[in-house]
């Protein structure tokens, strides 16, 4: 991680990567939930595995909008799609005991639950190629 940069008016930069090995982007965006109210992303390439990684910490923040670029994978594709159909309201008993089984459906009830009630708000650039790592955090109050 670089260490904070100070400019004039005294707000801090803060340049987190992936190549330190004990201090990566997960961690950082894993303590921010607790601190901000809301995150704002700009991505070229968007995941839902993002949020997965953080379990229940993005529950946190208030509010999450990600402007990402037009590629994403079927699973996150999916999970866009299940929230928009608002198809939590249809989960049945058999879904809730296979995610047990099954560590890739933990999480995303809660993801497409988020997209569903505006919690995460996605809106995808197409006009040109989009491929940007921003994420800006307002504090809480």
């Amino acid at each position: 991680m670089s260490a904070p940069k100070t400019t004039t008016s005294g707000s801090e930069l803060f340049i987190v990567d992936n190549s330190d090995a004990d201090w990566k982007v997960r961690s950082y965006l894993s303590e921010w939930c607790d601190l901000s109210q809301a995150i704002d992303v700009a991505t070229g390439y968007f995941e839902i595995g993002a949020l997965l990684c953080l379990k229940d910490k993005w529950q946190n923040v208030d509010r999450i909008r990600v402007l990402m670029g037009d590629e994403v994978s079927r699973r996150t594709k999916r999970a866009f799609t299940e929230g928009l159909r608002k198809i939590t309201d249809r989960l049945d008993q058999s879904l809730e005991s296979e995610k047990a089984k099954n560590d890739f459906l933990e999480g995303v009830p809660a993801v497409v639950e988020g997209l569903r009630s505006g919690k995460i708000q996605c809106r995808v650039y197409r006009r040109d190629k989009f491929h940007p790592k921003a994420y800006l955090f307002q504090y809480r109050q």
